[in-house]
């Protein structure tokens, strides 16, 4: 979906946020024509550091720097000081740009020595097969011919006798004939044995899984450990049968994917035709989501009078259950974090607006996992959602007058993202669906219905089974209306063009996803035998699927 900007307020505000009743807005600069550009100089220098941190040698030297970059930003007086001092201001600047450089430099080179330094890294190719204890790290993706793409996080390698404590991931196809007892989850554990093989897609951060784990056996399989990860699967399974009971099987899949970001009951051919019409952001949770169900939730607090900490308890509650429930993709990641920021600002009348919140959400989030700068669907939802927040507002004031004030709004943010994210999709896969923009302008009124029905149903499958399929029913025409919009700008000649040749790169565990991308491209992948490596890429042919 086109990525509702969650630092606040109409997207064509370009960011500024509406306040609660009591709160007293913050005047300054314009920010409908202020782009920024302190909050993209924060962004473009982390960026920059965890792009040079793996290809700089010398580790020790960007965490000296990363210090010593701390220690002189406050050194020279602060962020007040300098306001007085003239000059000082620049140099302030200067020192905590370069912190952020050597921070992001840093912690990409600690990970990218990690990566190599693994015990799978180091066995791939050898003959010898290993024992491997791992948890599943990510949603299993389905492949083109029914196996499934699952990616894991091994903790312990078991070899010759001897046993190392690690911790790496690695890629595994699953056969539905292997005995893996049904639906694999995320925080399942396994122990299996398998031969060890370097990935054709590897990346240096570790996004992608660096090994496949091949002819596998799984010789055991345990639940989560953590509560957390439990019940985030009970709702989610709870959810699956409760659509599956009240909805047509098609409309079923259509609803937990809008949901829950789960496809595992999308048809194949469905799921074709909202790949070909743009619309394959829809089933990869994303902001959009997040706002949906915010704004649902916060009005009826805000109508029952509550203050702004009570507002921002509620947010940051129904952010974390989100955030639990749809298994924190990384796009979901980004906007969580956006959203973090907005309850900050409701709690205390103050915070940032969409704008810096977007470009302090790439920062946090490239600080703490630096393997996230590869991922496709992180990339497509903060091209998308700068988009929005930096095209958005231009585009919609660019509109005739006679076109009423909502629809120029929702035309420009629709624009916008389409604008700012097709580049990404030519660059990183090449063909881009030109049926995306119609598309995308009829479906996305009817979205909203099924994100917050779908996240009713399966909140309430659980506990009140009634709810949850009056929710399902009610979200029924919405759905329907989204299939056949899909179905018609499927059917569009030359609704597809490629804008670009060359070889395709999977994304974050071999699969890329258009988490709000508003845009959608595939490029099919031929199958040569080789069963690990060619299922990772088959399993990477759908973005934004799964």
């Amino acid at each position: 979906m086109t990525p509702t900007p969650l630092g606040g307020g109409p997207a064509s505000s370009g960011g500024r946020r509406s306040l609660p009743a009591g709160a007293r807005p913050v005047t300054g600069r314009d920010v409908d024509a202020d782009p920024d550009a302190d909050g993209m100089a924060l962004a473009a220098a982390a960026v920059t550091g965890v792009f040079l941190g793996p290809r700089v040698a010398g580790t020790a030297v960007w965490v000296a720097a990363a210090c010593s970059r701390a220690v002189a930003c406050p050194g020279v007086g602060g962020p007040f000081r300098p306001r007085e001092e003239g000059g000082g201001s620049a140099i302030v600047g200067v020192l905590v740009l370069g912190a952020l450089l050597a921070s992001g430099a840093a912690a990409a080179s600690v990970r990218a020595a990690a990566v190599r330094g693994g015990v799978l890294v180091g066995r791939a190719g050898q003959p010898a097969r290993v024992e491997v204890a791992a948890t599943v790290a990510e949603e299993p993706r389905r492949t083109r011919y029914g196996a499934s793409w699952v990616v894991l996080t091994v903790t312990r390698v078991g070899l010759a006798g001897r046993s190392f404590r690690t911790r790496e991931r690695a890629g595994i196809v699953l056969s539905p004939d292997l005995p893996h007892d049904g639906r694999l989850a995320v925080g399942d554990r396994l122990r299996l044995r398998a031969s060890v093989a370097a990935a054709r897609w590897g990346d240096p951060l570790g996004g992608r899984p660096p090994v496949l784990l091949r002819h596998p056996v799984v010789e055991d399989r345990a639940p989560p450990r953590g509560a957390a990860l439990r019940l985030s699967e009970t709702v989610r399974d709870a959810a699956r049968r409760q659509a599956l009971g009240g909805l047509a099987p098609e409309r079923a899949g259509l609803l937990v994917g809008m949901a829950l970001g789960d496809t595992a009951l999308l048809p194949a051919e469905l799921e074709r035709d909202f790949r070909a019409a743009g619309l394959t952001h829809l089933t990869a949770v994303s902001g959009a989501n997040l706002a949906v169900v915010l704004a649902a939730g916060l009005w009826p607090a805000r109508m029952g009078g509550a203050g702004r900490p009570a507002l921002a308890a509620v947010g940051i509650v129904l952010l974390v259950l989100l955030v639990v429930v749809t298994r924190w993709e990384p796009s979901v990641l980004r906007a969580g974090v956006m959203a973090g920021l907005v309850m900050v600002g409701v709690a205390t009348g103050r915070g940032p607006g969409g704008r810096r919140a977007l470009c302090l959400a790439v920062v946090v989030l490239l600080l703490a996992d630096p393997g996230l700068a590869g991922d496709l669907g992180l990339q497509l939802s903060v091209a998308a959602t700068a988009g929005v927040l930096w095209l958005g507002p231009a585009v919609a004031g660019s509109l005739p007058d006679r076109v009423p004030e909502r629809a120029r709004k929702a035309d420009g943010m629709t624009l916008g993202a389409q604008a700012a994210a097709v580049p990404a999709i030519a660059l990183a896969l090449g063909p881009v669906s030109l049926a995306g923009l119609p598309a995308n302008l009829l479906g996305l009124p009817l979205a909203g219905g099924p994100m917050l029905l779908g996240v009713v149903a399966a909140l309430t499958a659980p506990v009140a089974p009634w709810v949850a399929t009056l929710a399902c029913r009610l979200a029924d025409p919405f759905l329907a209306g989204l299939v056949a919009v899909a179905r018609w700008a499927a059917s569009l000649p030359g609704g597809t063009v490629t804008l670009r040749t060359g070889s395709r790169r999977p994304g974050r565990g071999g699969r890329p996803r258009a988490g709000g991308g508003g845009v959608a491209a595939s490029r099919r992948s031929r199958p040569t035998g080789r069963s690990g490596e060619d299922a990772m890429t088959t399993a990477g042919g759908d973005p934004g699927a799964g």
